[in-house]
C-alpha cells in the first residue's frame, strides 16, 4: 500500500481554495490547475477567539469568516477548511491488513479505546499510513483524527452563514506537511509554533503539540523518541516553520544558530520555511488524486454535499421530466385561456348579432301575421269567387238597373232553407224615386226569382239608406242549364 503523500510536490488538478485556522489569524490561499497560487488573503483573529490551539468563542470566528467573504466576493466551490491542532486528537491504531472501509467500521465500533468521548459525540476520519516498519510486519498502520461533532457542526454553520460554502474539514498539522517538498524524502521532523510532526516519506506517523516558539527540547525529545521507536532510522532533517530561534550545544558559550549545530554535532540539516501559509496550501493541495485526506466532516453533510456537487443522471432526467411538464403545462394552460378568449369573442358576435336580429324576427312576425290576414281574405275572396253563385251575372244587372244617384256599399251572398241564394244589398241613393226605378228593373229583367221592397230611410245629409234583399235561386237554375 502506497503512502498518502508523493515523494515529488503535489499537483493540483483544477482550481481550490483553503483557509486555515490559527491562533493569530486565518489564512486562506486559492491555487490554480498548475499549483500557482492566484490568491492569499490573511485575516486577524480578535483575542479570545482561538486559545493554545482551541476555539473559545465561535461568534468571533464567524466574524472573522464574514471578514474573509467580503474580501474574497463571491465564492462557487468549496472551501477546505483546517481545523486547529488543539480540537482534534489523532491515534496510531494498528490493525489486520484490511480495507479502508474496514478499518473504519472497526475504529467505529471500538471508538472509545482510541478517543477519550462518546462515539455519538464525535466525528472522526482514518487513511493507512507508511511507517519504517512496515516491510517487518503483516499487518497496518492507519492514522485516525477525531474530534467533537458539536466543534466541526459550529464550524460548519459559521461558513455557511458568512457565505463560504463549507468544503472539508482537516486538522491543520496534518494538512501543512502537504506543502514542504523536503518532507517526502526518508526520516524528518517538522515543527512550527504549535506542532511538532514526525514524518516518513510524506506520512505523518507521530504528532504532538507545545510551545516551540522559545523552546528547541520539545523538538530534540521528539528525535529522540521516534529514533527510539524506529531503530532503523534516523532522523536526517528537521524542518522549522515559521520559527527563528538559536540553541546552543553547551561546548560553545558563544553559541549558534540552530542549522550550524544540528549540521556539526549531529549531521541533521535544518530547513527553514518562511511561508505563512504553509498550512492552507497544503489543505488546498487536496485535491490531488494521490492523497488519501482526512475529512472530519459527518457523514450526512459529506453525502449532502456530494449530492449538490456531483453529477446525477437520474437526478438530470427527472429535472428534465420537471421542466418538460411545466413547459406543457404553461402551453397547455395559455392555449386554454386563448380558445377562451376567443370563444368568448365568438360569443359576444353572436349576442350583437341576436341582439341585432330581434328587431327584425319582430317586424318579420309582424309581416307574417299581416300576411295571413291577407292570405285568408285571399283565400275567403277565392272560395266566394269559385262558389256555385253567379256573382258576375249578378254585379252585371245591378250596374244595368242601378240608374244615376245609386251606390251599392256591401253584398251579403247567403243560402237559404231551399238550396237559393239571397244576396242583401246596402246602399245609398239620391232620392226614393232612383230607388224604385232600380227596384222595377231587377223585377222586370227576369233575372231574380223574387224581389223584395226595399227598406229606407234618411241618413244625416237627407240621402236615403236602403237595404235591398233578392232571391236568385232561378238564375243559379239558369246558369246551369246554359252551361
Amino acid at each position: 500500500m502506497p503512502g498518502i503523500f508523493k515523494i515529488n510536490p503535489p499537483v493540483a488538478l483544477e482550481n481550490s481554495a483553503a483557509m486555515a485556522i490559527h491562533d493569530e489569524f486565518l489564512y486562506f490561499i486559492e491555487i490554480d490547475e498548475n499549483n500557482e497560487v492566484t490568491r492569499k488573503i490573511t485575516i486577524p483573529l480578535a483575542d479570545g477567539c482561538i486559545v493554545n490551539g482551541q476555539i473559545k468563542n465561535f461568534a468571533l470566528l464567524e466574524s472573522a469568516f464574514v471578514a474573509l467573504r467580503r474580501e474574497t466576493g463571491k465564492i462557487h466551490e468549496p472551501v477546505s477548511i483546517g481545523i486547529p491542532e488543539g480540537e482534534v486528537i489523532i491515534r496510531f491504531p494498528t490493525l489486520p491488513d484490511m480495507s479502508l472501509e474496514d478499518v473504519r467500521g472497526t475504529l467505529d465500533l471500538n471508538f472509545t479505546e482510541f478517543f477519550p468521548y462518546p462515539r455519538n459525540e464525535a466525528v472522526f476520519d482514518t487513511v493507512k499510513i507508511k511507517t519504517p516498519n512496515d516491510d517487518r510486519r503483516e499487518d497496518i498502520t492507519v492514522l485516525a483524527a477525531a474530534a467533537r461533532s458539536q466543534t466541526v457542526d459550529h464550524i460548519l454553520s459559521a461558513a455557511h452563514n458568512a457565505g463560504i460554502p463549507p468544503g472539508p474539514v482537516e486538522p491543520v498539522n496534518f494538512a501543512m506537511i502537504r506543502a514542504i517538498p523536503e518532507a517526502y524524502e526518508g526520516l524528518c521532523v517538522l515543527a512550527d509554533r504549535h506542532n511538532i510532526v514526525a514524518v516518513w516519506e510524506g506520512n505523518g506517523i507521530f504528532f504532538r503539540t507545545g510551545n516551540n516558539e522559545n523552546n528547541i527540547q520539545d523538538i530534540l525529545n521528539t528525535i529522540q523518541y521516534i529514533e527510539t521507536q524506529y531503530r532503523s532510522v534516523r532522523v536526517s532533517k528537521i524542518i522549522l516553520a515559521k520559527l527563528d530561534f538559536q540553541i546552543s550545544t553547551g561546548s560553545d558559550d558563544s553559541g549558534s544558530d540552530m542549522e550550524s549545530d544540528a549540521e556539526s554535532d549531529s549531521g541533521l540539516k535544518v530547513i527553514n520555511v518562511d511561508d505563512e501559509y504553509y498550512s492552507a496550501r497544503g489543505l488546498a493541495l487536496r485535491n490531488d488524486p494521490a492523497f488519501l485526506p482526512l475529512d472530519m466532516r459527518p457523514a450526512e453533510f459529506i453525502e449532502l454535499e456530494k449530492r449538490r456537487y456531483s453529477f446525477n443522471p437520474n437526478r438530470l432526467i427527472l429535472w428534465g421530466l420537471i421542466v418538460i411538464f411545466l413547459m406543457l403545462s404553461i402551453g397547455t394552460i395559455s392555449f386554454t385561456f386563448a380558445c377562451i378568449r376567443d370563444m368568448e369573442d365568438k360569443i359576444n358576435i353572436i349576442r350583437e348579432s341576436v341582439a341585432d336580429l330581434t328587431p327584425q324576427r319582430t317586424a318579420i312576425v309582424q309581416e307574417n301575421a299581416e300576411l295571413e290576414r291577407q292570405n285568408a281574405k285571399t283565400e275567403n275572396l277565392l272560395k266566394f269567387l269559385q262558389g256555385d253563385i253567379p256573382v258576375l251575372e249578378i254585379m252585371k244587372e245591378f250596374e244595368e238597373n242601378a240608374g244615376n244617384g245609386v251606390k251599392f256599399e256591401t253584398a251579403d251572398f247567403t243560402r237559404n232553407l231551399l238550396g237559393g241564394f239571397a244576396v242583401t244589398i246596402d246602399g245609398k241613393a239620391e232620392d226614393e224615386r232612383a230607388v224604385v226605378i232600380m227596384t222595377e228593373g231587377l223585377k222586370a229583367g227576369g233575372k231574380f226569382s223574387g224581389v223584395m221592397l226595399p227598406v229606407s230611410q234618411r241618413d244625416q245629409t237627407g240621402r236615403i239608406v236602403f237595404k235591398l234583399v233578392l232571391n236568385i235561386g232561378e238564375i243559379e237554375n239558369e246558369t246551369e242549364t246554359q252551361d
